[in-house]
């Protein structure tokens, strides 16, 4: 648990020194999807079992592969260029929402009352977090690049949701890798002339090593994680998995802007830390709730 939570903290830190260190975010999104779908390539047949689906299983697989890859990854990637890494890891916190959301809007039942709270106290959390009182241009592009991360996140809700369904038929790592393929697939189009024309020289070794990292690490080794994870964790132990990465997120945030590796401004100040202590609590009512009932 402790290696799967640092791993999805490292990814918010280091995938943000490639977000500014490629020319846009559609090539540092390209290569990214090909790296990881080439390893995820090389492990099926041994580590990942080969898919077996129908015809309409493959068309529900090429959606989530969008829904994953130039929605999710782009936005996401797109939006961190802008804000600090310990905002994204907030947003990302609310996921759980998210899901309780829609899945109730997809079953048109009204959530208890208890999850409703929960859902109106992280939307607390998030305002604190945006402080659309405060002007100024460092706040404002912090915002810019919030919203676009939390685009992102609805992305990453909805495919959470809808490949949920399909996951229950077939092995998760085979949803995920494939839907990780064809996403790379779709987005070589986007993607493919700036990634064969841009200046290779002109990228940092930071953010090489950043996209490295989201390729080995992030796309593969904690989806595969993450799947031995689910077989020996319960809900308790997964909820504080999930809601563990933004402090650490921020604690890595603060370590490596100490050591110059990122700048000293990561809004890391009093609003931030109130701002998340509300939005975990609202994400741990409506968790709570669900492991009781």
């Amino acid at each position: 648990m402790a290696t799967h939570v640092s791993l999805a903290s490292g990814t918010y830190v280091f995938a943000k020194a490639a977000a500014v260190g490629f020319p846009d975010a559609e090539t540092l999104v390209l290569a990214r999807a090909l790296g990881a779908a080439l390893l995820l390539l090389l492990l099926t047949g041994w580590v990942i079992p080969k898919p077996r689906f129908d015809l309409r299983e493959w068309l529900r697989i090429l959606g989530f592969g969008i829904l994953l890859v130039p929605l999710n990854q782009y936005l996401f990637l797109r939006g961190l260029r802008h804000t600090v890494p310990s905002h994204p890891a907030l947003f990302y916190a609310l996921t759980p929402l998210g899901v309780m959301i829609l899945a109730s809007g997809l079953s048109k039942k009204m959530p208890p009352k208890r999850k409703i709270l929960g859902v109106l106290i992280a939307f607390v959390g998030v305002y604190i977090i945006l402080r659309p009182w405060e002007g100024g241009e460092s706040i404002k592009e912090l915002r810019s690049g919030d919203f676009w991360v939390l685009a992102a996140m609805l992305a990453w809700v909805a495919y959470t949701v809808l490949a949920g369904r399909t996951c229950q038929n077939h092995d998760p790592r085979v949803v995920t890798a494939w839907s990780l393929i064809l996403g790379a697939i779709v987005m070589t189009p986007i993607g493919g002339y700036s990634l064969l024309t841009m200046d290779y020289g002109m990228i940092p070794p930071a953010a090489w090593a950043g996209l490295a990292y989201m390729i080995v690490l992030t796309s593969v080794t904690m989806i595969l994680v993450w799947n031995v994870l689910l077989r020996y964790l319960g809900p308790v132990e997964v909820a504080i998995c999930t809601n563990a990465q933004p402090p650490t997120t921020a604690a890595l945030s603060a370590l490596m802007a100490g050591a110059g590796l990122l700048s000293t401004d990561q809004d890391l100040g009093p609003l931030f830390w109130l701002g998340m202590i509300i939005i975990i609590s609202g994400v741990v009512l409506v968790q709570v709730n669900d492991h009781s009932s």
